[in-house]
C-alpha cells in the first residue's frame, strides 16, 4: 500500500510542479489589455496599447484528447473478465514539448463463458498524465505518455449482488460492491495533424490496475486483486479555439466578432465544457452516489442508443428541477463563451442528449431530454441575465469581490469561466447597451414571512388540516415589453422563486417567463400593447402538490394608464405544454425502464391559459392577480404508457391555480404584503376501477418586503422613448 501511495504521489507532483514553473511567453499580453466591444475604448490615456497578437501567432496552450479503445486482458481478473473497451477524455496544458493533463477513462469488461451474456464490469480510472512529444513539427508527431491515478472496479452483474444488502441501502443504490485501488499505464502513439486545432490520434495502451482482493466465489473462482489491459486506440487531439479560453488572452483576432461583454465566440471551449460537465458528473457519481447507473462505458453508450427513449421514475425534484439546472449549465457553457441565445440553446440540447446516452447506464428518457434542453435554456438564460445585473467590470476592492461571488452563486459556469480567463480580477468596460447589463426598466420584490397551507384536501382525504412554514419570496422582472429599446430573447423576463423551511425540499416554487419574440402593436415608439411568443418554465413542489413543465405561449401584453403615476399591466397567454408533470393517485402503475421507485406523478402534453394583472403606482406594484388553467393528457403514468399497454385507463388532469396579492407601503420601498393562493386538481379516468379525484389546497401568506419598480412614471418613460438616440438617456437610473 505504501508503494502505491508513493507511486501515485510522485506521478501527481510531477505535472503539478511543472505547471507551477514560471512560463516565459513572448506573445502573452498584460491582463489589463482585454478586447472590448467595437467602438469602446479601454485605454483612456493618450498612450496607445501594444497591438494584440493574432491567435494564429501563438502556440496552443490548452487542449483535449478523446479516445476509444478495445483489446484484451491479462492478470488475475482475466480468469473471469475479457475484452476490455474504454472511452476517455483528457484535458492537458502544454509546457514546451510536454503536456501535463488530467483525465477520466470509462472502461468495461465482458465476463467469460458461461457468463458471457451477463452484465459487464465497469472500470473507471481517474488519472494524471505526462506526455512527451518526440516531435513537435510537421504532420507526423510521435509521443510517449505515462499516467497514474485511481481505479475503481464495479460489477453490474447481479451474480455479485451483496447478500444481505448493506445497512442503509435504498433503491437506486448499487447492489454490488465496488473495489477501489490504483492504476498505472504507458501509452506510445502518434498524432497526424489535420489542421491547426485538430489531429488524428492513434496509440496503444498498456495499463495495470490493483483494487485489492475481490471475492469471485459466486462464479466458482478464487479471489482476484489485479489485472492488466492492452488496447489499440483511436481518437482526436483538439485545441479548442486555438487553445485559449475567452478572456484577456483573446482567442479570436482583435477585430473578430464579440458579444456585449467583449468575449470572442469560443465554440470549441463551449463544447469542451459541456463534455467536461457530463464526464466529471458521471465520474463523481460513481464515487459519491454509488448508484446502479454509474458504471458507464462504450458498451452502455451503444446499448442506450439502440434501446431509444422511454420514461423514468426519478423523484419530481430530480426530473423537473435538477435536470433543468444541469441544462442551464450546458447553456451557460456556451453563453459565457461569447455565443448567442439560440446557439447556446443548441448546446443545452446537445449536452442533454450526450448525458442521456452516455452519462448513465439507464435508458434514455423523454422527460429528461425535454426538461434538460427546453427547461435548461430557460433557466440558463434567467441565471445569465441575473448574473449580468450583479456584475460590475469596473468595480474594485471588496465591492468587486462580492459582485463576483454573487454572480458565481447565481451562475457557477459563468463565474468559473471568468475565473479561469482572468476576467474576475481585470478591469474593463461593461456593456454599452444597458439591455445587456442592467436594463432601465424592471421590478424586484424580496419578502420574508410565513405561509399557512391547507394539507391534502382531496375526495379521498377530507381532513383539511393546516401547516405553517417560514417562507422567502423573490420576484424579479428584467426589462419592460413596452419601453425596451431592443427586443431580443429574454429582454423581457419575469421570474418567481420561493424558498420554504420545513418542506420536503427548500425550493418550492420557481417560475420563469421570457419573451422569445415581440411585436409592438400600434405606436412603435411608445406602445401600450405587445404581441409576444413566450417561453414558460414552471416548477411547484411541496408536501401537498407537484406541478411542473415547459410551455411555449402566444401572449398579449398590455398596459392601461390610470394617471401619470398609476397603470395596470396585463398579460394573457395561450400555452402549449410540451410535457407536463402533476401529482396523481395512480401514477405508480407507470411503465418505466429499470424501476427503482413508485413514481407519484403523471406525464403528458397539454394546453392551457395563464393570465396576470398588476397595479403599479409610481415605483411599486401594489396589487397582483394571477390565474392558470392547464389541461394535461396523460401519456405515461396513470394509464401505464399510452400506445404500449391497455393496462390502466385514459387519464386527464385539469389543473387550476390562482393568486391574489396586496402590498401596503410603510416606509419608502418597504412594506407589508399578503397573498392568498389556491391549487385545484381535477383528475378524470375512463376506467371504472379508477376513482376520479378532486384536490384543493389553499394557502395564505403574510410577509415583510422590499418592493421597487424601476422605470418611473409615464412622463419619464415617454422622455426615454423619445430620446433613445441620446446615449446620456441610456444610463441606468
Amino acid at each position: 500500500m505504501k508503494r502505491t501511495l508513493v507511486l501515485f504521489g510522485g506521478l501527481a507532483l510531477w505535472p503539478l510542479a511543472a505547471l507551477a514553473q514560471t512560463e516565459v511567453d513572448a506573445v502573452e499580453e498584460p491582463a489589463h489589455e482585454i478586447a472590448a466591444p467595437a467602438g469602446v475604448s479601454e485605454h483612456p490615456s493618450s498612450e496607445s496599447p501594444a497591438p494584440e497578437p493574432s491567435s494564429t501567432e501563438r502556440p496552443a496552450r490548452w487542449g483535449l484528447n478523446a479516445n476509444l479503445g478495445a483489446g484484451g486482458a491479462k492478470g488475475e481478473f482475466s480468469s473471469l473478465l475479457q475484452r476490455p473497451i474504454s472511452g476517455e477524455l483528457n484535458l492537458f496544458r502544454t509546457q514546451g514539448p510536454w503536456r501535463f493533463g488530467l483525465g477520466i477513462s470509462f472502461g468495461s469488461f465482458n465476463m467469460r463463458k458461461p457468463y458471457v451474456n451477463g452484465l459487464e464490469w465497469g472500470l473507471q480510472q481517474d488519472y494524471l498524465s505526462a506526455t512527451r512529444m518526440l516531435r513537435s513539427e510537421g504532420s507526423f508527431r510521435p509521443y510517449l505518455q505515462v499516467r497514474g491515478g485511481l481505479a475503481r472496479l464495479h460489477p453490474r452483474s447481479h451474480l455479485f449482488d451483496q447478500q444481505p444488502l448493506p445497512e442503509g441501502f435504498v433503491l437506486g443504490d448499487s447492489t454490488t460492491k465496488a473495489a477501489n485501488g490504483f492504476s498505472v499505464g504507458v501509452i506510445p502513439g502518434f498524432e497526424w495533424k489535420l489542421n491547426r486545432s485538430v489531429a488524428l490520434d492513434l496509440s496503444a495502451s498498456f495499463s495495470h490496475f490493483d483494487v485489492g482482493s475481490y471475492d469471485l466465489a459466486p462464479v466458482g473462482l478464487p479471489p482476484a486483486s489485479s489485472g492488466s489491459t492492452f488496447e489499440g486506440r483511436i481518437g482526436l487531439r483538439w485545441h479548442p479555439d486555438n487553445g485559449y479560453p475567452a478572456g484577456p488572452r483573446a482567442s479570436v483576432p482583435a477585430d473578430g466578432p464579440r458579444d456585449a461583454w467583449g468575449l470572442g465566440r469560443n465554440y470549441g471551449w463551449a463544447a469542451a465544457e459541456v463534455l467536461a460537465i457530463n464526464w466529471v458528473a458521471a465520474a463523481s457519481n460513481e464515487y459519491l452516489r454509488n448508484g446502479n447507473l454509474n458504471q458507464v462505458s462504450p458498451r452502455s453508450w451503444w446499448s442506450n442508443i439502440k434501446e431509444g427513449f422511454t420514461y423514468d421514475d426519478n423523484e419530481f425534484r430530480t426530473n423537473q428541477f435538477i435536470h433543468s439546472y444541469n441544462g442551464g449549465a450546458y447553456f451557460n457553457s456556451a453563453r459565457s463563451n461569447g455565443l448567442g441565445f439560440w446557439t447556446s440553446a443548441g448546446y443545452a440540447a446537445a449536452g442533454a442528449f450526450f448525458w442521456e446516452c452516455c452519462g448513465e447506464t439507464h435508458p434514455m428518457s423523454y422527460n429528461d431530454m425535454i426538461a434538460t434542453s427546453i427547461g435548461g435554456f430557460t433557466m440558463g438564460e434567467m441565471t445569465y441575465r441575473l448574473s449580468s445585473e450583479i456584475l460590475g467590470n469596473q468595480a474594485k476592492g471588496t465591492k468587486r469581490v462580492f459582485k463576483e461571488i454573487g454572480a458565481f452563486v447565481v451562475n457557477p459556469v459563468r463565474g468559473l469561466n471568468r475565473l479561469i480567463s482572468g476576467r474576475t480580477t481585470s478591469t474593463y468596460d461593461s456593456p454599452t447597451d444597458p439591455m445587456d447589463w442592467r436594463p432601465p426598466w424592471g421590478s424586484t420584490l424580496l419578502g420574508v414571512g410565513v405561509r399557512i397551507v391547507g394539507q391534502d384536501a382531496t375526495t379521498k382525504n377530507t381532513d383539511n388540516d393546516t401547516q405553517t412554514y417560514g417562507n422567502l419570496i423573490f420576484d424579479h422582472s428584467y426589462g419592460n415589453p413596452f419601453d425596451n429599446p431592443r427586443r431580443k430573447p429574454f429582454d423581457n423576463m419575469d421570474m418567481t422563486l420561493q424558498l420554504t423551511s420545513g418542506e420536503k425540499n427548500p425550493v418550492t416554487i420557481l417560475r420563469i417567463r421570457g419573451d422569445l419574440w415581440e411585436k409592438p402593436l400600434g405606436s412603435k415608439e411608445f406602445p401600450n400593447h405587445v404581441f409576444a411568443i413566450t417561453q414558460f418554465y414552471d416548477y411547484m413542489n411541496n408536501n401537498t402538490f407537484e406541478f411542473g413543465g415547459q410551455s411555449v405561449a402566444t401572449s398579449l401584453l398590455s398596459r392601461f394608464w390610470l394617471s401619470d403615476t398609476a397603470r395596470v399591466r396585463t398579460r394573457v397567454s395561450a400555452l402549449v405544454l410540451s410535457l407536463g408533470a402533476v401529482n396523481s393517485d395512480y401514477a405508480d402503475i407507470a411503465k418505466v425502464a429499470n424501476r427503482e421507485r413508485l413514481r407519484e406523478y403523471d406525464y403528458g402534453p397539454g394546453v392551457g391559459v395563464d393570465t396576470q394583472a398588476d397595479l403599479v403606482v409610481s415605483a411599486q406594484t401594489l396589487l397582483t392577480f394571477n390565474y392558470r388553467f392547464q389541461w394535461i393528457s396523460v401519456s405515461n403514468g396513470s394509464i401505464y404508457s399510452k400506445g404500449v399497454s391497455s393496462l390502466g385507463s385514459d387519464a386527464n388532469h385539469y389543473v387550476q391555480y390562482g393568486l391574489a396579492r396586496v402590498f401596503i407601503p410603510i416606509f419608502r420601498k418597504f412594506g407589508l404584503g399578503a397573498d392568498g393562493f389556491v391549487f385545484l386538481r381535477k383528475s378524470r379516468y375512463s376506467e371504472p376501477g379508477f376513482e376520479n379525484i378532486d384536490q384543493r389546497n389553499p394557502r395564505l401568506r403574510v410577509f415583510l418586503a422590499f418592493n421597487t419598480y424601476r422605470g418611473g412614471n409615464r412622463r419619464r418613460s415617454e422622455e426615454r422613448a423619445n430620446r433613445l438616440g441620446d446615449p446620456a438617456v441610456q444610463a441606468v437610473p
